[in-house]
């Protein structure tokens, strides 16, 4: 690859515990997982913008100057479904304040929707390999503002837990703005796939209604999923597992509360508890996507469970690293 071309990668996430209540400040627990979405940037010389991605869909448009800001204009193909992507870029190009033609090509372990961060890591990993394919090396802190804020201009409200597990990796503890990154051990943890699409802008503002309607039913719903994740954080420190499971499952409970869980999610709970998982929770928006399984040592075991019971099973590790811009 020469200096025409620049590629980076980051991580998947799970929640295990906090999804939701941390957008309205309270204490969230994710980490990154071994599944990447990889960016591959190249300059062309033109004004012209094509995206491809066997996973996602393809679009073509054309970068144009108005008014003094970058704009991408005469878009056609997958725009709903690359509609992160045209943002970050977008935002993108501004920040730095340079443009040229691109053609960027997307691949991804991470099904679309599926409540393990694919909207985060395919925009921090745009952000990183548009801006070094264009000479402009970014901070891991304005590559995961960039990301934030395509997160939150395309689904109207965002929480940055994902970018931030997308650029720094590793488990990380969220309340408000604040990020801490721990020291946690490596958990046998099962992932279920629904195969039904977790529309987090939607979810997210179904639960801001809630909110606004039933303030005095959802306020102690949130408090106390907040309060499960600090919990569930200083048991996890601790290494006190059979709690981290009866926490999970609390949180869980939580979220159906919100109206966010779906009745496969709930039945692919249910196989796993029910094959010995110690605690089963949806990761992510909820409405579909994926739940997680806590083990301590029948992995297979749920996994053949959860098959039968109608989800995708996957083996992830945790803890993983996070942005990685090849040289």
């Amino acid at each position: 690859m020469g200096e025409k071309t620049k590629k980076a990668s980051s991580p998947g996430q799970i929640f295990l515990f906090g999804e939701h209540a941390v957008v309205y400040g309270y204490t969230a627990l994710a980490t990154a997982i071994d599944m990447r979405t990889e960016v591959q940037a190249e300059l062309v010389d033109n004004e012209k913008l094509e995206i491809k991605s066997r996973e996602i869909g393809e679009l073509k448009g054309k970068i144009e100057e108005v008014n003094g800001k970058w704009s991408i204009k005469k878009k056609s193909g997958d725009l709903e479904k690359l509609r992160f992507v045209i943002k970050i870029i977008q935002l993108t190009l501004n920040h730095i304040d340079r443009a040229k033609g691109l053609k960027i090509y997307i691949k991804s372990d991470l099904p679309p929707g599926s409540g393990l961060g694919s909207s985060s890591a395919v925009t921090t990993a745009t952000a990183a390999a548009v801006s070094s394919v264009l000479g402009k090396d970014l901070t891991k802190k304005e590559i995961s503002d960039l990301a934030f804020n395509s997160e939150l201009e395309v689904q109207g409200a965002a929480s940055r837990t994902g970018v931030n597990v997308a650029t720094y990796g590793g488990f990380l503890k969220i309340r408000r703005s604040e990020k801490k990154a721990l020291e946690l051990p490596q958990l046998k943890i099962l992932i279920g796939y629904t195969g039904e699409y977790s529309n987090t802008g939607k979810l997210v503002g179904d639960v801001k209604n809630l909110k606004e309607a039933r303030p005095n039913i959802t306020n102690p719903i949130l408090e106390a999923i907040g309060k499960a994740a600090e919990s569930g954080i200083e048991s996890l420190q601790k290494e006190h597992l059979e709690k981290v499971g009866v926490l999970m499952n609390a949180n869980q409970a939580l979220l159906r509360g919100l109206n966010v869980s779906s009745s496969k999610l709930h039945n692919l709970i249910q196989a796993a508890r029910s094959t010995g998982a110690i605690g089963a929770k949806l990761t992510g928006a909820g409405g579909g996507g994926c739940m997680i399984a806590l083990s301590r040592g029948n992995i297979d075991g749920i996994a053949e469970s959860v098959k039968r019971a109608g989800g995708e099973p996957m083996k992830a590790k945790i803890g993983a690293e996070g942005l990685k811009i090849d040289p």
